[in-house]
């Protein structure tokens, strides 16, 4: 009987080889070492693997590199595609970027941008619609995520641990003596809302404190005004919290200046902790204890991985995770 749903990641796994070689095998193109290719083909064979005809959206010779970003307006992400851009340029590489694949771009309107561009390869700084889509994508070209990677598909990827790094941030403002802790949350489409959510609750549950429904928010953007706004509504429950977990150092910014708009101390009756130490951290008054991504290598060596899998498609897809770093400032208690 004959396997109907025999996948390329499947026979990638198995013949221990990425899923862009596997794509190279089928489309027969790009530099596959002979043993490589034939340990590939007689997999698929012994699968009953009978391949679609891909349209074939990668150019080993073009010098350009699309990169999916999510917006442009987060602070965070420009120390990434710094990084990203450092790594390509050195290897005389060029930045092709293209807002948000999920969100913005249609797939018909995505797959012309690669139909008419000469593509080698792409870096996800997003989040992407399902596993079939990147499966899809995958199948056609080299692929690497950065900050955000599936969790239901096996594709390499740079990024750090949310939920460790969100229990140590609210394990920390439960030890300077926070009791009921909100959380500022972004749109859980994105894995590092999700995760992020989970330490959070993770640290409450393990700590005996309440998580309570009416002092954790989810919000569409990573916005300045939106989160000003839906904070300050927040801050003005009778039973309101003395400490926010942020996962953005954008939405912290915004707790302190609501806190202060209702004549709360910060951090005396409300401490808060962001994510990310961008510029903004520094800036606010007071200045904001948060967890620090390493967000410059994060693009740097989510490109270093695309690049090599450009340059030798057998390589295995990688998994890395970065460390993150609590800095304490004037924003929670000592």
């Amino acid at each position: 009987m004959i396997k109907s749903k025999v996948t390329i990641e499947e026979i990638a796994q198995k013949a221990n080889v990425s899923i862009a070689t596997v794509s190279r095998v089928i489309n027969n193109k790009g530099n596959v070492r002979a043993k490589t290719k034939q340990r590939v083909i007689d997999i698929m064979e012994s699968l009953n693997f009978s391949p679609k005809t891909p349209t074939s959206l990668s150019d080993v010779n073009s010098n350009i590199i699309l990169m999916c970003v999510p917006d442009f307006d987060n602070p965070f992400n420009g120390p990434v595609i710094e990084g990203i851009q450092s790594a390509a340029r050195s290897e005389g590489y060029q930045i092709l970027l293209m807002q948000d694949l999920s969100h913005h771009a249609g797939r018909i309107d995505y797959e012309d941008i690669l139909k008419n561009n000469s593509i080698a390869g792409i870096i996800i700084f997003c989040s992407v619609p399902n596993s079939k889509f990147l499966e899809d994508l995958t199948f056609r070209c080299p692929v690497v995520m950065c900050s955000e990677h599936a969790e239901n598909y096996n594709v390499s990827y740079v990024n750090i641990d949310d939920v460790k790094a969100a229990t140590q941030a609210v394990n920390y403002l439960i030890s300077t003596g926070c009791k009921k802790i909100g959380f500022i949350n972004c749109n859980i489409n994105f894995k590092y809302a999700r995760h992020r959510e989970k330490g959070y609750r993770q640290a409450l549950t393990a700590a005996n404190l309440p998580i309570n429904p009416s002092w954790i928010l989810h919000l569409s953007s990573v916005t300045y005004n939106l989160a000003y706004s839906n904070i300050l509504h927040l801050l003005k429950q009778p039973d309101r919290p003395d400490a926010l977990f942020a996962c953005s150092d954008v939405y912290a910014f915004a707790a302190i200046n609501a806190a202060k708009k209702l004549n709360l101390r910060v951090p005396e009756d409300l401490s808060v902790v962001g994510f990310d130490n961008v510029y903004l951290s520094t800036m606010s008054d007071p200045t904001i204890t948060t967890i620090e991504q390493p967000s410059y290598q994060l693009g740097l060596q989510a490109c270093e991985l695309l690049l090599e899998q450009i340059k030798f498609p057998q390589t295995p897809n990688k998994h890395i995770i970065l460390d993150t770093e609590l800095i304490v400032r004037g924003s929670t208690k000592l």
